[in-house]
């Protein structure tokens, strides 16, 4: 097979690589490209063109070796992925980052004969670290999560081996498109979100968003000129369907269009265009494709090989999604993390269900909130109805100890099951050192809220016995009428799934639903230092030097 393919390689070699007097034979080719890859003493070590590292180096050296150090581009793969580079910029990547400019110029110089050895090869390399880069960037994304948020555990990984076979088979068939499809993310919310830039770069070309002059508030029945600008603004954004025959007056179609957008923007949606929706109208269409991109990147974190059934806490979005087979099985509102108590991203596996739950109270709380108060009122712990505990179980007068001589709370701090629980009747488990987990809440009033980052670090859910009885749904003797007999027996109860579900819980300012694109807060200031890192130089995440 080998042989074959180097029979094909030499003659568009042949074909291509000329000079203007003789031919440039083959083995002085061969031989560039293996002096080239010899030059690596270790496994680590890149070679450099110019100032341009060839961060595939060590992936490609196999896979040159495998052709007999021949070049590998052709005039028939050139121009394919040329193209794919491009499209890269519909993934929300930067063309820049792969030097089309630099193999721009070599380009030329080979068309009008002018490549000597040393050039060709130079092109020969540079496209193919093009295509690592490119691959790369799509299968686990071009930002290392973990260097910006040292909980994140589900990092994609990547294994040199995995590549070269996808490299054989590009010498091999030249399918440049289909491997760098393979790589991106197969879950349709990727491609919906894909959809949604390309729009809005289109809006930047045609320059059809609109600024809306800043005035009074404006409401139904309202004319004014800034309205017309409102209408136009909302056409261009598709939440505006109807006449234009009085583009100045506030009608009744233009407010379920501003309700349409103050739900697509978290805003309360009134109907009435206040500061705050002023505010969001005017966001720049430069700021919303960034917003667009870094969301793109978060995809390709979170949904490369999640397939099948998994839950998906979105926290920015304050929503809790069941997919089974990339379709919405279930949904509900959520609550999450305050700015200085945040929800950490993080996947894990929910593996039991405790209804009547008691509440221990982690350490942090204990720290911030139980002690201080303890402090002030040495009765703090009984008028709130919590058990003081020693480490083996044992109860303590919490009246008795003095508590202004202590630092720290050396006890456990607990709240008995019942109906005023923190964690209200259920909890929905996925042991994990962030001490974080699904559950209900007593405080049922904060779902009425547009924005809900009102629990110290987990997740509310809205609906929690509709999520237990699915969850349930396939283990013998378990429906709603077995539910809530069990909560009115008050006896906490535990109830292992015969089939734990996987569970991310990830972070998006912008996402796809029923086909609208929402746009969130940025409700823990993350999305500027992913978008800073986004338009960097690219790099090789540390582990995947070494593996």
């Amino acid at each position: 097979m080998i042989k074959n393919v180097k029979s094909i390689v030499i003659s568009f070699i042949l074909a291509l690589f000329t000079l203007p007097v003789t031919v440039i034979a083959e083995e002085t080719f061969q031989t560039e490209v293996q002096s080239r890859l010899d030059s690596l003493t270790e496994d680590t070590s890149y070679l450099k063109i110019d100032s341009q590292i060839i961060y595939s180096s060590p992936i490609i050296t196999k896979l040159y070796q495998s052709n007999g150090y021949q070049l590998i581009w052709n005039n028939k793969l050139i121009p394919v992925l040329r193209k794919e580079i491009l499209k890269l910029q519909d993934d929300g990547l930067n063309p820049d980052d792969y030097w089309l400019p630099s193999i721009d110029i070599l380009l030329n110089k080979q068309q009008q004969g002018l490549l000597d050895i040393s050039s060709s090869v130079d092109l020969d390399l540079l496209l193919s670290e093009n295509f690592f880069r490119a691959y790369y960037n799509l299968l686990i994304g071009k930002v290392d999560p973990e260097a910006l948020d040292k909980n994140f555990n589900f990092s994609q990984p990547f294994d040199r081996k995995d590549i070269r076979p996808k490299l054989i088979a590009l010498l091999e068939d030249g399918k440049v498109e289909e491997i760098l499809k393979q790589a991106r993310p197969t879950h349709k919310r990727y491609d919906s979100l894909k959809n949604v830039l390309a729009r809005y770069r289109e809006y930047q070309n045609t320059g059809s968003w609109v600024t809306i002059q800043s005035g009074k508030t404006l409401r139904l029945g309202d004319k004014n000129t800034r309205i017309s600008q409102v209408r136009a603004q909302l056409i261009t954004t598709n939440d505006y369907i109807g006449t234009t025959e009085n583009p100045e007056l506030f009608d009744v179609e233009l407010k379920t269009a501003v309700k349409h957008f103050q739900e697509r923007h978290e805003l309360d949606n009134d109907g009435v265009i206040g500061a705050k929706t002023l505010a969001e109208m005017n966001v720049s269409v430069e700021q919303r494709i960034d917003q667009l991109r870094i969301n793109l990147e978060r995809q390709r974190w979170y949904y490369h090989k999640l397939k099948g059934e998994f839950i998906a806490v979105d926290i920015a979005g304050f929503h809790v999604y069941w997919m089974k087979d990339n379709k919405l099985f279930w949904e509900a509102k959520s609550q999450v993390g305050k700015q200085f108590t945040q929800t950490p991203v993080f996947k894990d596996v929910i593996r039991y269900i405790d209804f009547n739950p008691t509440w221990t109270i982690p350490a942090g709380i204990k720290r911030r909130s139980i002690l201080p108060n303890l402090k002030k009122d040495p009765e703090y712990l009984v008028k709130k109805g919590y058990l003081l505990l020693t480490m083996d179980g044992k109860e303590v007068d919490s009246t008795s100890i003095d508590w202004k001589s202590l630092n720290h709370i050396p006890y456990i701090v607990r709240q008995p099951a019942g109906p005023n629980n923190a964690l209200g009747l259920v909890k929905f488990m996925f042991p994990n050192k962030h001490a974080v987990y699904l559950h209900d809440t007593n405080n049922k009033n904060y779902f009425s809220r547009t924005s809900r980052s009102f629990s110290a670090g987990c997740v509310r859910v809205d609906k929690p016995f509709d999520f237990a009885e699915r969850l349930l749904a396939d283990q013998d003797g378990w429906n709603r009428e077995k539910i809530d007999a069990v909560i009115a027996s008050g006896k906490t109860t535990r109830v292992n799934l015969k089939k734990p579900i996987k569970i991310v819980i990830g972070y998006s300012t912008a996402f796809i639903r029923d086909g609208n694109v929402f746009f969130r807060n940025d409700i823990y200031n993350r999305d500027s230092k992913l978008l800073t890192a986004l338009n960097g130089p690219f790099k090789v995440r540390a582990q995947d030097r070494q593996n």
